[in-house]
């Protein structure tokens, strides 16, 4: 818990209680999300890498969410792919450790040809084995992680001409989840985050999906009157 979430609970200001801690700025560099046109011109670029493996990195965290590192430690009996789930092993927040997120068709695809390259590769898959196997640039030893992604990740994105963090695709998986109109519980539940304020530092919903909102709140039409006012006020009797 926060120092101001465990102050309110106490029922005091933190700077009362804890006079000689210095309070954290909250940070404000939260990223940005991706354009769809942006997304296809890191995955070309991906899909040229010497690392063959970083494209399958990319859209794990742009169809789950996930953090780098959340992806890097993956293991395959952490991947159910006859259930359609990735199980997060030890997360940056407690909230998000052990959590549970359902991947769609077309991950499940992406995955499903990985594992067979994998087999190819290893002749198995043992649970125990890292999803992602250390060696450069061609994968050698399973059961270690790799190590080279990020710079695999940062040839990418150089490539595409894009300025942007791996955290930005994180950024634009949670972000395209609120614009869809999924519950904030939901998100934080497959985001592993443990606020709502934190969710919301994130999610900065598109200016078309405010004005969708917005529009939900227009009076119903009545008449012919083109502004939706009611034509004729409805009398009320006072004395009965």
């Amino acid at each position: 818990m926060e120092l101001g979430e465990l102050s309110r609970a106490i029922g005091h200001d933190w700077s009362i209680l804890w006079p000689g801690i210095r309070k954290r700025e909250e940070r404000k560099d939260v990223g940005r999300v991706l354009t769809p046109e942006e997304e296809v011109r890191l995955l070309q670029a991906a899909g040229g890498s010497r690392m063959p493996l970083i494209g399958t990195f990319i859209r794990i965290a742009l169809m789950t969410g996930m953090r780098a590192g959340e992806i890097t430690w993956l293991t395959w009996e952490q991947v159910a792919l006859e259930k359609r789930t990735l199980l997060v092993g030890r997360a940056k927040t407690v909230a998000g450790t052990g959590r549970v997120i359902p991947i769609n068709g077309s991950l499940i695809a992406v995955l499903t040809q990985h594992a067979a390259w994998f087999a190819k590769r290893f002749g198995e898959l043992r649970p125990e084995w890292f999803v992602f196997p250390f060696g450069s640039p061609t994968p050698n030893d399973p059961t270690k992680p790799a190590t080279n992604l990020q710079s695999s990740w940062e040839n990418s994105r150089d490539r595409a001409g894009l300025n942007c963090r791996f955290h930005d695709l994180r950024h634009t998986a949670i972000s395209r989840m609120a614009e869809a109109g999924v519950p904030d519980s939901t998100i934080m539940a497959i985001a592993g985050h443990v606020s709502r304020s934190m969710l919301e530092r994130y999610s900065h919903i598109s200016l078309i999906a405010k004005r969708r909102a917005v529009e939900a709140l227009e009076f119903v039409a009545v008449g012919k009157n083109s502004d939706g006012v009611p034509t004729k006020v409805p009398t009320v009797d006072l004395v009965n």
